[in-house]
């Protein structure tokens, strides 16, 4: 189960609870669109419990979009770490 709380205060703020997976990151990614360009977005992950790989793929896209990942485990945050690290080096490799 996934629940999201919004707080605006010159950022938005989405504070994700619980597990983030294939299934529900559809829903992450229509909240994030919703706000416009120029927002400052930030995504509270510190009670976020669980993600799984296609989670992870979207966490780091959206860090790369300039959206702040606040408060993330460890796991989470090294396992973003390995994605992009995969991704600049496919990148390397299609060039």
């Amino acid at each position: 189960m996934l629940r999201i709380t919004r707080k605006a205060n010159g950022e938005v703020v989405f504070k994700v609870s619980g597990q983030l997976t294939a299934e529900n990151v559809t829903e992450m990614e229509t909240l994030i669109a919703a706000e416009g360009k120029g927002r400052r977005i930030v995504l509270d992950c510190t009670d976020l419990r669980s993600v799984d790989g296609e989670a992870v793929k979207y966490l780091e896209k959206w860090e790369a979009d300039s959206i702040k990942l606040k408060n993330c485990g460890l796991y989470i945050r090294e396992w973003i770490r390995r994605e992009r690290l995969e991704r600049e080096s496919d990148k390397s490799v299609e060039k």
